[in-house]
Formats: C-alpha cells, structure tokens, sequence
C-alpha cells in the first residue's frame, strides 16, 4: 500500500454554513396590501349602500334614526322630477292626477312584494329635496297615502348645531 493516507484533499469547497440572526423589524407589506384592497373595497361599495336618489334633504333639530326596513324609496329632486329608487319615473306637474302617480304606485306595489321583511310592507320612504315646492310634494304623498299604507316615512337631516 502504497499511498499518502495522511494527506487528504478535498473535492469540493464547501463553505461552512452560517446562521443569520433573526431580524426584529417588522415587515409591513403585507399589511399595506390589505389595508388598500379594503380600502378599493370600501369605495366601491359605499356609492352602492345609499338607497334611492340623492337629493338634499331639509334639516331638522328633532332626527329619529329608525332601523331602515327596506321599504320602496320614492325622491323628489330641486326640479320636481320623481325616482323611483334610483329610476326616474318623470316631472311632476303639481297635480293629483297626475299619471306619472299612477307609474309610481305600480312601483311602490311591485316593490313591496320583493321585501322580504315583513315590517316594510305597506311602507314607504319618501325623500323630497329642501329646494323643491311643497305643490310637488303634497300630490306624491296623496297618491301615497291612497294606497292604504301604514307609514310614510319622511326623510330629514339632522341640524348640524
């Protein structure tokens, strides 16, 4: 036996391993994406949470807040045009006949009966705008009350004091 059993080489070059200490900072990517998807989420999402046509409502110091019932919403705007939820039904002439009131109680009937609750049958949220004319106003909750409904609920802001 011949050969060099003291000497040995090596083959491969390994480095030896090294263990890098944990780091203390906190990484917040993670958390940024979240925050801006919910974000996205919230934006989209709130136009669609309003019920019915916008319009500016009168302000009052007495503000009942009742759990909304989602009964049918019917709005007036500062020119007198009529919405059905977020539909427009047409101008109002000011009188109680009216066929556009004849459009919107086919609504409002329709309306109740896709309501699952039964709380909000036979009710209906009317929301006029502060600018419009009380001569607009005063046929739609006519024709309103002519069809037997049980509350007409008034839509009103609070004063801000």
């Amino acid at each position: 036996m011949g050969g060099s059993l003291g000497k040995r080489t090596r083959i491969h070059k390994q480095k030896p391993t090294q263990f890098t200490p944990p780091k203390s900072d906190i990484n917040v990517t993670p958390l940024v994406d979240i925050c801006l998807v919910l974000l996205i989420i919230f934006m989209v999402i709130t136009p669609l949470m309003s019920r019915g046509r916008e319009v500016k409502l009168p302000q009052t110091d007495t503000h009942y807040n009742r759990k909304d019932k989602l009964q049918p919403v019917v709005a007036i705007d500062e020119r007198g045009i009529l919405y059905y939820e977020k539909d427009k039904i047409g101008e109002l002439s000011g009188k109680e006949d009216d066929p556009i009131l004849e459009t919107m109680k086919d609504r409002i009937t329709r309306g109740w009966e896709k309501v699952k609750d039964p709380a909000a049958a036979n009710r209906v949220y009317v929301k006029a705008s502060d600018q419009v004319r009380y001569d607009r106003v005063y046929p739609v909750l006519m024709a309103i009350n002519s069809m037997g409904v049980t509350s007409i609920d008034l839509g009103t802001n609070e004063r801000v004091k």
